[in-house]
């Protein structure tokens, strides 16, 4: 059950990268406000990127699953969190609402590899046994996110301005993606092939 490669799969990456979706999504809500200032627009049209991320979301579940079967976990991974870097520095410089849809889609698809990988990942690399102490360990992390978020995201913005909720956004998930090249194994188990003769 454990990885093909030299390094340990460590809890705490597990932990930031199944969270870091949902640290997203509530750092990001408290700007709401700002934002409909910021771009000229209505709260209503704002509000649509909160569905818009969900929607984002949503989509790549059907994707991650099979990108990572064909190109392995960790690149999956590490290319699923470049996605979401993107998708956040579109964020970050969205002049239009037009724009902020487009980049939350892409910041959203790019968040579902956290979630989807890591559970793949933790499914292939620890036993049931373990994976039960695991996920018990990963539910009680997590659900200080929807805590945490909103603090976070309410100063930021009315401090700094709704920019800044990107910009952190962005510094947290470059050091991710940095700890994750570091520290994030391949727990895919090649395939043999049979050749018949």
């Amino acid at each position: 059950m454990k990885s093909m490669n030299n390094k340990k799969l460590p809890l705490w990456l597990i932990i930031l990268l199944a969270g870091f979706p949902q640290l997203s999504e509530t750092i990001y809500s408290p700007a709401l406000p700002a934002i409909t200032t910021s771009l000229q627009t209505n709260n209503h049209w704002v509000q649509w990127t909160l569905s818009i991320y969900f929607m984002g979301f949503a989509s790549g579940v059907f994707i991650w699953g099979r990108v990572s079967d064909y190109t392995g976990r960790r690149f999956a991974m590490l290319f699923g969190i470049i996605v979401y870097l993107v998708g956040s520095l579109i964020c970050l410089f969205s002049s239009s609402i037009g724009c902020l849809f487009i980049a939350r889609a892409i910041q959203a698809f790019g968040a579902n590899a956290g979630s989807v990988i890591t559970q793949t990942m933790l499914r292939e690399y620890f036993s049931e046994k373990e994976r039960g102490r695991i996920f018990a360990s990963m539910a009680i992390a997590l659900s200080f996110a929807p805590a945490i978020g909103p603090v976070i995201g309410g100063v930021l913005s009315h401090y700094f301005g709704w920019r800044s909720n990107f910009l952190v956004l962005l510094l947290i998930v470059v050091i991710i993606l940095f700890l994750s090249y570091l520290y994030l194994p391949e727990t895919l188990i090649p395939v043999k092939k049979v050749v018949i003769i």
